[in-house]
C-alpha cells in the first residue's frame, strides 16, 4: 500500500469536512433559526433583554408589555450553539439559555426552527409545535 504524503491527507480531510458540512445542511442541522422573545410578565412591566453567545453580543432590547423581539442565526455544525439572555424588570434579574442546541437543536425531542418564547415572571415557556401551546416551560438558570 502506498504511503500518503501530508498534502494528500490535507485534501482528504478538507473534502471530508466539506462533505459533512453539506450533509448537515441537508439534514437541517445548520438551517437558519429564528428566536422570538415576547414579554408576558402579566404585570405591565417593561422587559429589558440582553442576549449573547460565545461570539456575538446582540445588545440590549427594551420590550414594552406584550411586545416581541427576534434574532436569526445559523447554528454550528457540531451542535454547540448556545445563546443566553439576561431578563430584567422591576427589581428582578434572571439569566436563561434562550437557544441551547442540546435542548432546541434538530437532534432533540422538541427542536425548533422558529423558536417562540414567552417570558413570564417565574419562568420562560417555549411554543410546542406538537401541542400548539407554550407548554415547554423552564426555570431560570441557577
Amino acid at each position: 500500500m502506498a504511503k500518503m504524503n501530508k498534502w494528500q491527507v490535507y485534501v482528504i480531510a478538507i473534502s471530508l469536512f466539506i462533505h459533512l458540512a453539506a450533509a448537515a445542511r441537508v439534514e437541517g442541522i445548520t438551517e437558519e433559526k429564528t428566536v422570538k422573545i415576547s414579554n408576558h410578565l402579566l404585570i405591565g412591566d417593561t422587559l429589558t433583554v440582553h442576549c449573547k453567545s460565545k461570539n456575538d453580543d446582540l445588545g440590549v432590547q427594551t420590550l414594552p408589555p406584550y411586545s416581541s423581539w427576534s434574532f436569526k442565526f445559523r447554528p454550528a455544525v457540531f451542535g454547540t450553539t448556545l445563546f443566553f439572555c439576561n431578563f430584567k424588570w422591576g427589581k428582578e434579574s434572571h439569566w436563561f439559555n434562550i437557544y441551547d442546541d442540546n435542548r432546541d437543536g434538530p437532534r432533540n425531542e422538541h427542536p425548533c426552527v422558529l423558536c417562540l418564547w414567552n417570558i413570564y415572571p417565574s419562568l420562560a415557556c417555549k411554543f410546542d409545535g406538537i401541542d400548539l401551546k407554550y407548554n415547554l416551560c423552564y426555570d431560570w438558570n441557577k
